[in-house]
């Protein structure tokens, strides 16, 4: 009799429960999971992987040998209550991953603004040196088609800070990129909570790479009295870059170790924080002993990372631009990238909020944010799994936005809005977490036919 465990995830098609999920089969166990909304290309790749997936979530599908894998975010659903009655063992997903990492070398990134990329940019770029790593990524690696590469040896793993989680995961070597005001519904309505959570964590075991572009990181890792190796634009960063130009097609750096130049590299992506993610590559390869002119090298073909500064559409001198931005330092990121590197005659923003509670916290912020754009579109709060906040709405922060005209439209409203609007030479930036990217494809089917 096979005794041997089979997994249940629950929510397995998002971004990161997806490529655990595929971390797991790769170990030979038996994985099967549910979706509310599964996503039609994650479940591709999971199927693909041989992965059952099940729509909505039913208490019936659980098996007297399943071990159920969760998040933060889908604790209040029949799979896991009906787990609880049938004492399954419900794991946690951060512990899930160090679970199947503990016989690998890990490097974690994480961080609450370019982990993704960061991620993205280190796992690529090795991988093409010939060095051995996999990755597990929280977006779609273009290059891949897929957020998971297996490998038996070394993994560079992406860390969510969002529910604190992250303290709990044990790495080789750690990589930050950030800290900022964000989702502090779960860190007590306070910055310090955070701060002091990501000090936490560069105090574990672990070399610690951190980018000394961010204030607030930087201050934090000097008090916290643990060693670093630093990186970015900044003057005294370790891993030092300097851009020489940007433009449609990347940015061109040339890099420095102590002031010390090593080589020209030219990114072939565009986007600041992009540029200042790359050193962090010249960090680590430093520390794992790979030549840096061969990494520079690497980084020629790179493909994105969906959602990432992708272009969905390019056409009559129209341009739709999707990016996963929502926090407000994110969005003036992005706006600011568009106009320096594309130069837009016009920049069309849409925008639907992520989440109420972010919307509360940094309401402030984001009627700041988006001066930098010409016209923004403004559509419905997208709640994940939150309840709705009396007072928080998008209609509510449109009257509020200053230095943009802006306009609040429903999901539904937006292909009327833009087709009424756009011209020649225009850019339409594509921005949220949620699920307007399912605008993207209805857009560029209109556009494709005027």
């Amino acid at each position: 009799m096979n005794k041997k465990p089979s997994y249940y995830l629950i929510g397995i098609c998002g971004i990161g429960m997806s490529s655990l999920a595929q971390l797991i089969r790769s170990s030979g166990y038996s994985v099967r999971g549910s979706d509310l909304n599964p996503d039609e290309e994650v479940l591709a790749i999971l199927k693909s992987k041989g992965i059952e997936v099940y729509k909505g979530h039913e208490a019936s599908r659980l098996r007297e040998k399943d071990q159920v894998v969760y998040s933060t975010a889908v604790i209040n659903n029949p799979e896991y209550k009906q787990a609880e009655k049938m004492n399954l063992p419900l794991i946690h997903r951060t512990k899930a991953l160090n679970e199947f990492l503990k016989t690998t070398n890990v490097i974690s990134v994480t961080g609450t603004h370019g982990k993704t990329t960061t991620t993205y940019l280190l796992g690529e770029v090795l991988k093409n040196t010939g060095f051995d790593i996999g990755m597990l990524l929280g977006g779609i690696s273009q290059d891949e088609k897929n957020n998971f590469i297996e490998s038996k040896y070394r993994y560079v793993v992406e860390l969510d800070e969002s529910d604190g989680s992250f303290i709990d995961f044990d790495s080789d070597i750690k990589i930050v990129t950030s800290i900022d005001s964000d989702h502090l519904e779960f860190y007590q309505e306070d910055v310090s909570v955070l701060k002091k959570e990501f000090s936490n964590f560069l105090k574990k075991s672990g070399l610690n790479l951190i980018s000394y572009d961010d204030d607030l990181l930087r201050k934090t890792a000097k008090e916290s009295g643990c060693d670093y190796i630093s990186f970015g634009l900044h003057k005294d960063a370790v891993f030092r870059g300097s851009i020489i130009e940007v433009g449609v097609d990347g940015t061109s750096l040339k890099v420095f170790k102590n002031d010390v130049f090593v080589t020209d590299v030219k990114i072939p992506l565009i986007g600041y924080k992009t540029a200042v993610n790359s050193l962090a590559v010249f960090a680590l390869a430093d520390l794992l002993n790979i030549n840096l002119l061969k990494v520079a090298d690497s980084f020629r073909n790179l493909k994105g990372v969906k959602r990432r500064y992708e272009v969905k559409f390019s056409s009559s001198g129209i341009c739709i631009i999707e990016d996963y931005a929502h926090h407000p330092r994110e969005i003036k990121e992005v706006i600011a990238t568009i106009k320096d590197y594309l130069n837009p005659k016009r920049l069309i923003v849409v925008f639907q909020p992520h989440r109420y509670s972010r919307t509360k916290y940094l309401w402030d912020e984001f009627r700041e944010c988006f001066k930098n754009a010409d016209l923004l579109f403004l559509t419905d709060i997208y709640p994940a799994f939150e309840e709705e906040i009396s007072g928080i709405s998008s209609h509510a922060l449109a009257s509020e936005i200053s230095g943009v005209r802006t306009v609040y439209v429903s999901v539904n409203g937006i292909r009327e809005g833009i087709l009424n609007e756009v011209t020649g030479d225009d850019i339409i930036l594509i921005l949220g977490a949620g699920d307007v990217n399912k605008i993207s494809q209805l857009l560029i089917e209109d556009l494709s036919n005027v």
